[in-house]
């Protein structure tokens, strides 16, 4: 019988005051070496990488890539528990709208390991794609299911730069606090089902 895994979905509570409403959300956006939503790649599971590549404009020094991708599952593994977390597009919108409010543009880390934060690496622009809204995906990213965050940080740091261009630094990834809902059960195959709509339409 093939083993189901649970599906989360995160959310923000918004019944929730003071500090503990204003830990829910974004806190900091990373610069990693495996992101755990995508850039460099996606990840159904461990040993299935698809391949999706961070934006650099050399130029300039900016890098792009989504920091959410709307309602992909993705594989979590906490201690003995299996699951997968959902961001869904109506809690991209409040998410974004949070991070914006909260004023954390500024707290980008390279890597999730550090407490530091990168010295001349800002986030400058992020949006959310949105049909109805007419806001596109950039070039790229089009395949990318509507509603996902979009993230461009421009680096002025010669030494991360270079490790971004040596793709020692590959992707973006998110640390952050949100509430969990479970919906349902799901097989690996009907994920990866899923996953397969979503970024290769």
């Amino acid at each position: 019988m093939e083993k189901k895994l649970p599906i989360y979905y995160a959310s923000i509570n918004e019944d929730l005051n003071g500090l503990e409403l204003k830990q829910q959300g974004i806190q900091n956006i990373a610069l990693v070496d495996s992101p755990a939503m995508l850039t460099e790649w996606l990840m159904f599971d461990e040993h299935k990488p698809v391949e999706f590549k961070m934006a650099l404009q050399e130029e300039q020094k900016i890098v792009t890539a989504p920091v959410i991708i709307a309602d992909l599952p993705i594989y979590r593994k906490i201690e003995n528990e299996e699951f997968y977390v959902v961001y869904k597009k109506e809690t991209n919108m409040q998410i974004l709208q949070k991070y914006m409010l909260d004023g954390n543009q500024k707290k980008v880390k390279l890597t999730h390991d550090t407490s530091d934060l990168s010295k001349g690496v800002f986030v400058f622009e992020i949006f959310m794609s949105d049909a109805s809204r007419g806001i596109s995906a950039p070039k790229g990213f089009e395949s990318l299911s509507d509603g996902t965050i979009y993230c461009s940080m421009k680096v002025n740091n010669d030494q991360i730069w270079n490790e971004i261009k040596a793709g020692k630094v590959n992707g973006i990834s998110l640390e952050g606090f949100f509430d969990l809902e479970k919906e349902i059960d799901l097989t690996e195959q009907q994920i990866e089902s899923i996953i397969n709509e979503l970024i290769q339409k």
